[in-house]
């Protein structure tokens, strides 16, 4: 397969995943592991290494989320979300902020990244999101769509034109999802 062939086909699995996400269906995990790991390789190609790396951690939290999720379900099937406290929100807004900092100083110093802060931020962002959504917390959405605002233009930036476009679909799919899970929040 071709890097651009690579990236079509990671790009709709992870459309598959986010929209069965905001259905809150196990399914999005089988798609979401398929994803990354395409979505590894295509990074590293790019020299995109904070997205690089956080594939493997989504990779562990795709896992845990699978195992959560389905030990939560209720006797009909859904799988129900909650909210995060106020602590719980400034810790990750304090965790965000300091995991950025410290990959992308990393990154400066040891590799040949072209966009080490933007990348680290948005790595950061993107694994509290999916670790909140594994948790399944409302507060995983509004995460999303910062990725994904983000995503549009790192991507754009390094002519990953799937993957870009991909986030911009993805940005209305975290706006539903986000509204859909405060609806049924308990």
């Amino acid at each position: 397969m071709t890097s651009v062939q690579i990236e079509m086909l990671a790009a709709v699995l992870l459309l598959v995943t986010v929209w069965l996400v905001a259905r809150r269906s196990l399914w999005n995990y089988a798609f979401g592991i398929a994803a990354v790991c395409l979505y590894a390789l295509l990074f590293w190609q790019a020299r995109l290494y904070a997205a690089f790396g956080l594939q493997f951690l989504f990779l562990a939290l795709n896992i845990y989320g699978l195992l959560n999720w389905r030990q939560a379900r209720v006797p009909d099937g859904d799988v129900p979300v909650g909210r995060l406290s106020w602590a719980m929100r400034g810790a990750t807004v304090a965790a965000v902020v300091a995991m950025s900092a410290a990959v992308a100083l990393l990154l400066v110093r040891t590799t040949d990244a072209v966009a080490p802060w933007w990348d680290s931020a948005n790595m950061a962002i993107s694994l509290a999101a999916q670790w909140w959504q594994a948790r399944r917390r409302v507060e995983t959405w509004p995460l999303w769509v910062l990725v994904n605002i983000g995503s549009v233009g790192l991507y754009a930036t390094q002519g990953l034109w799937w993957t870009a476009g991909v986030y911009a679909l993805l940005l209305a799919v975290a706006a539903k999802g986000w509204r859909d899970w405060a609806r049924v929040a308990q």
